[in-house]
């Protein structure tokens, strides 16, 4: 088990990372070893307006698979989406995948961990078609089923009518409160399975794996990466991606561009350590 790294830090916490590049590289330098967390969408990809568009194509990737080959990183990306769905759109293979806010872990080499039965996922599929005929008639609705977790994405209905796609899934919630619970981001609205099941308890889990004094640095964007932000308080380092004066990270980011420019600063400071 890795022991807290106490630090010296008192940041604001709307700073934003690229203004105390020095500080953070000598926490880099004084670590045996980095392990770099990122959320997906909105901390890698833009959000878009569809769930289905999202890719990482091309230099953005390339900056991933350097990163994975430089010595003493370990990297991982931590997602609300399933991993069949996450895996291909990120396409970086070596790595930690963890899916579905921690349900679904993939380890770098491939093997698979998922922490939810058969059984959850037949129970969504039902309070799924009750959402389908509640909502039905709302232009602009898109239902997802991941498995453990179930998503009504309306980043495409109007605005005038986001109020009652809310009240409509807090009724339909309601009546399965006994086993599921709510959660939300942009733009979308979950229901889970009863759990402990979080980022920020993938990320603990993670963290026990690493070598003592691993420095963890993690990059979300939205409510569901708040709990990997609390998990990793006086420890390592988290960054809020379009967060401002109310992040509740040690530092923001404007966007996925800046993350991943970041992501390159990180591979050249070990590169020429």
């Amino acid at each position: 088990m890795i022991s807290p790294q106490g630090t010296d830090m008192d940041q604001d916490p709307s700073k934003d990372l690229r203004q105390d590049w020095e500080r953070i590289r000598e926490r880099i330098r004084g670590s045996p070893g980095l392990c770099v967390l990122c959320d997906f969408d909105g901390t890698l990809v833009p959000i878009l307006s569809r769930p289905d568009l999202p890719r990482l194509e091309g230099a953005d990737r390339l900056v991933l698979e350097r990163l994975r080959d430089t010595p003493r990183v370990v990297l991982g990306v931590v997602s609300g989406r399933a991993l069949s769905d996450l895996v291909p759109r990120v396409g970086v293979t070596g790595i930690w995948y963890v899916g579905n806010h921690g349900f679904e872990v993939q380890e770098p080499q491939g093997r698979v961990h998922r922490f939810y039965e058969p059984a959850d996922a037949a129970y969504l599929d039902r309070v799924k078609q009750e959402l389908a005929d509640d909502l039905r008639g709302i232009p602009g609705i898109l239902l997802e089923h991941k498995g453990p977790t179930l998503a009504v994405h309306f980043r495409q209905v109007d605005e005038g009518e986001v109020g009652n796609v809310e009240r409509i899934f807090l009724r339909v919630l309601d009546r399965h409160r006994a086993r599921l619970m709510m959660a939300s981001g942009h733009s979308v609205l979950e229901a889970r399975i009863r759990s402990g099941r979080n980022k920020g308890l993938a990320v603990r889990h993670l963290r026990y794996l690493l070598p003592l004094g691993t420095l963890p640095i993690y990059f979300g964007d939205d409510q569901t990466d708040r709990d990997a932000f609390r998990e990793l308080q006086k420890i390592g380092i988290s960054v809020e991606v379009g967060g401002g004066e109310s992040s509740t990270a040690d530092y923001t980011l404007p966007d996925p561009a800046a993350v991943l420019e970041w992501l390159g600063r990180i591979r050249e400071e070990l590169s020429a350590s």
